[in-house]
């Protein structure tokens, strides 16, 4: 099953992050926060047998969709997703540098994130 790949790898991508934190490297740990999230994402989207997107921006179209279709409880995150992955792209392609307070509340999102969302995997 590709799905618990991609959940192994949100997992080790959270892990990645926490230590990225720890030694300082500010601009990966909101990176790794991210493809953690992302990695979760295709997970789901592979559980549920739906067509996997090539793009992030189309995987998170997709991933609100389902949110406010299937899971409406959970639609809050969707923002949340969308703000996480706007941060990646400008520690990943822009000038922005991140300090330790942004890198920890990027990853304060992906866990939050993720403790909602492996519900809909079990």
């Amino acid at each position: 099953m590709r799905y618990s790949d991609y959940l192994r790898k949100a997992k080790i991508m959270l892990k990645e992050a926490e230590e990225d934190l720890n030694i300082g490297c500010y601009n990966k740990a909101v990176s790794a926060s991210w493809f953690a999230v992302e990695s979760l994402l295709r997970a789901i989207i592979l559980k549920k047998r739906k067509p996997m997107p090539e793009r992030p921006n189309k995987l998170i179209s997709l991933i609100h969709r389902l949110l406010y279709t299937e899971h409406p409880d959970k639609k809050h995150l969707a923002h949340i997703i969308s703000s996480l992955y706007e941060k990646r792209k400008r520690a990943d392609h822009r000038e922005t540098l991140f300090n330790r307070i942004h890198a920890m509340k990027s990853l304060s999102q992906a866990k939050s994130i993720y403790n909602e969302l492996i519900n809909i995997l079990i």
